[in-house]
């Protein structure tokens, strides 16, 4: 609040004396100083609420009897998009859950390099799923699927493995993650449903009762 107020007491005396410089030059800085201090709030703000409204953590459900792929995202998972900037720090942040077909993603591998004050660079990688329209290349969707400093493709691998029913190539080592803070995961009833069918007739079941 005493940034605001600063900031109007020099505009009353630059209104009040208009023909001195250094006034001009202190409304000047009064300005970007305030406006500097607003983006800044917004930002951390921004990131304060998404921190809040986290959930536990973001799974990903696979069924490879009917080729689909259930999503739990969250934008904290995209910082990097325009989300971050369009949403705005008072809205209340959800998970937003979605179904695609196994057949429509693909794998990226992005890399990310920053100097340390030590010397040398630390580098992380993130792998991105990309979802396409069905039958092209074109972008429809993306999600992240795992963020590490070491490159890895462990878990892309284990996923096609999975899906391609080649179950001796899969580790099924398990992780407990029930001690990380954050909100409950609760999926909805049609995706928890459609996740559990054994088979694809199973599946249309759903989608015709839905209809």
């Amino acid at each position: 609040m005493f940034v605001w107020y600063f900031f109007f007491f020099d505009l009353f005396s630059i209104i009040s004396h208009p023909d001195t410089d250094e006034q001009i030059e202190s409304i000047i800085f009064s300005t970007a100083f305030c406006f500097c201090t607003f983006v800044f709030f917004c930002f951390f703000a921004t990131l304060l609420n998404y921190s809040i409204f986290a959930p536990k953590d973001c799974p990903i459900r696979l069924n490879r009897k009917t080729g689909k792929v259930y999503i739990y995202d969250y934008i904290l998972l995209n910082l990097s998009t325009k989300g971050l900037f369009t949403s705005p720090f008072f809205r209340v942040t959800k998970p937003v859950q979605k179904e695609f077909n196994w057949q429509d993603i693909q794998a990226v591998l992005t890399s990310m390099a920053a100097p340390v004050s030590t010397g040398g660079m630390i580098r992380s990688y993130v792998i991105r799923c990309v979802v396409c329209k069905p039958g092209t290349t074109e972008m429809a969707d993306h999600f992240c699927l795992t963020a590490d400093s070491s490159l890895s493709y462990d878990e892309w691998m284990w996923i096609n493995s999975y899906m391609a029913f080649s179950d001796g190539n899969l580790d099924f080592t398990t992780f407990e993650k029930d001690n990380v803070p954050g909100k409950t995961i609760k999926w909805l009833p049609e995706y928890d449903e459609k996740a559990k069918v054994s088979t694809i007739d199973e599946y249309n079941k759903i989608i015709l009762k839905k209809e």
